[in-house]
């Protein structure tokens, strides 16, 4: 399972490495329905804490998303690693903490040397859009 995992990775890191070049949103327009437009307006935003080794990611404006998808790639210690997930919102705000690193049994190991760290939230609205932001982590 882990080599799906490692191999999906790198298959979108080398798919979208062209498409990723600044931390601005790049939102394709898509939606419910032959011609749909996608809502604009913004659904997450991340931060780097070099602190705790992780990604801080918030999912705001809520009440109209039906679901939120995240997918984290990077390079740690020169091997693909990655962190994939979604949240069925409940509030109006939510956030995920996604952590540099692997842990087992409680007991969590940082990956070090960083680099080529990538974010992809895709966020699906209750009127069928969908909004895709794209995120450059400079570790």
């Amino acid at each position: 399972m882990k080599r799906y995992i490692i191999l999906f990775v790198l298959f979108l890191m080398v798919s979208t490495a062209s498409e990723v070049y600044a931390a601005k949103a790049r939102v394709p327009k898509t939606g419910a329905g032959g011609g749909g437009r996608t809502v604009g307006g913004s659904y997450s935003t991340a931060r780097l804490s070099r602190g705790t080794n992780s990604v801080v990611v918030s999912f705001i404006n809520l009440a109209n998303v039906s679901k939120a998808s995240y997918m984290l790639s990077y390079t740690g210690g020169g091997i693909a690693q990655g962190v994939v997930g979604s949240i069925t919102p409940v509030g109006a705000i939510d956030s995920r903490d996604l952590y540099f690193g692997t842990c087992s049994h409680g007991v969590c190991t940082p990956h070090y040397n960083i680099k080529n760290a990538r974010l992809v939230v895709t966020t699906y609205l209750k009127s069928g859009a969908k909004n895709v932001k794209l995120y450059r982590i400079k570790y």
